[in-house]
């Protein structure tokens, strides 16, 4: 494999980490906020009974369609994207190391083990991932 290779693999999975880290930027949102801030979430699913007095009957966890209808309201689509700079800092290099990584790792196991058998695949996604 060539240097001239290698700088295109790196860039490869550079620019596939940032898109995967963008697409999925918006449902990382919603789960974090899912997974913390629980009870601003919870406020407009609280029924009290004024029967029995001021009490809670019942809270309803929201779900993540709720938990996104939520943050478009109060806060915008671009709060979607929160987080979304560092994310593709860490993000991108670690993709281009082991997209590159994989592809050097498969053309020299491919005079190893028949050329793009299911081991080379396997064990160059290993290799891979141990050099991360």
């Amino acid at each position: 494999m060539t240097q001239r290779d290698t700088l295109v693999h790196l860039f490869a999975g550079g620019c596939g980490g940032t898109v995967g880290a963008i697409l999925t930027c918006p449902l990382e949102v919603v789960k974090t906020r899912l997974q913390s801030s629980s009870v601003t979430l919870y406020i407009s699913e609280v029924q009290l009974n004024t029967m029995a007095g001021a009490s809670v009957n019942r809270v309803v966890s929201p779900g993540p369609l709720h938990c996104l209808k939520v943050i478009l309201e109060k806060e915008g689509p671009r709060s979607l994207f929160r987080g979304l700079g560092p994310n593709i800092v860490g993000v991108a290099p670690s993709r281009a190391i082991y997209f590159a990584a994989y592809s050097n790792c498969k053309e020299k196991l491919n005079g190893v083990f028949d050329p793009d058998s299911t081991q080379v695949h396997m064990i160059s996604a290993a290799m891979a991932g141990h050099f991360l």
